[in-house]
Order: C-alpha cells, then structure tokens, then sequence
C-alpha cells in the first residue's frame, strides 16, 4: 500500500475505534443501520456514511515533513439535519487538535505530528434527501522518501 492508503486505512480504524458510533470494515460491506466508514467514494449505501480523502497540501524540500489534507464528509438520513452535524462534531472531538498519533501497525504504520481543522461546509441534502457535510483537517506527517531524510 501507499502512504496515503496506509494513513486512510488507519485513520478510519482509529475513528472506528473512538467510541463515535462508526464502523470501518475493510470488505466494504455494511449493513443498512451501520454508519460506514468509507474511502475517498460516497457509497448510495448505507444513509448514514463517513468518507475520508486525502489530498496533498505542503511537502519540505528537504526534511521528511507533509502535511496532507484529509476531507471528512459526512451523510446521515432523516429530515433533521443535525444528525450530519452530530457526527461532525464528533469527528472534530476526536481528531482537532489530536498530536503524536500513530495510525495503522508495522509497515504500514503512518505518524500524524499534528491534526487541525481547517475549515467545514454544510453541503446540504443528497437526491435522496440525507443531509451532508465536510470538514478538512490538515495532518502534518513524517514522511521519509529517498531524497528527505
């Protein structure tokens, strides 16, 4: 697996884990009342959805230091919108402000120095009317590579 996979994969088991009321299963097979954890696509199912994305923000020349961007969206069915807010307020407990994380084990093991919001939208309801959100959190990393120490 890559770096981003690796952090995506450890990331969601971690929030699996939190005491948030998700499930990650690494099938990707969920059932209809699971709140899903999800990578990078928005399955139609279930309603209730956490998806994770990463996406590239700052790198060091020099020093084994990136910082990724890690999108957090959100679906939760229902008329009332503040079941999708719940759950991004729960996120945000877990993760803003989170330092000298280690996610995944071994190999595949990804250190997050610093986790911080940046910033969050409500993205309003789906065609199926499930109300949305998003949230991205700048993860500062150690990240060697062959020409960073």
């Amino acid at each position: 697996m890559g770096f981003q996979t690796d952090l995506l994969k450890g990331l969601a088991a971690y929030l699996a884990s939190a005491g948030i009321g998700a499930t990650w299963k690494a099938s990707g097979v969920y059932g209809k009342t699971d709140t899903a954890i999800v990578l990078r696509t928005v399955p139609e199912t279930p309603d209730r959805v956490i998806t994770l994305s990463t996406y590239g923000v700052d790198d060091d020349p020099s020093l084994s230091d990136s910082v990724l961007g890690i999108q957090v969206r959100c679906r939760y069915a229902g008329a009332n919108p503040t079941g999708a807010d719940d759950l991004a307020d729960a996120i945000y407990s877990v993760l803003h402000g989170k330092a000298g994380l280690v996610v995944g084990a071994g190999a595949h093991a990804v250190t997050i120095v610093l986790c911080l919001r940046q910033s969050a939208a409500s993205l309003g309801q789906d065609a199926n009317l499930r109300w949305m959100n998003t949230q991205n959190f700048y993860a500062t990393t150690h990240r060697p590579s062959a020409n960073r120490t």
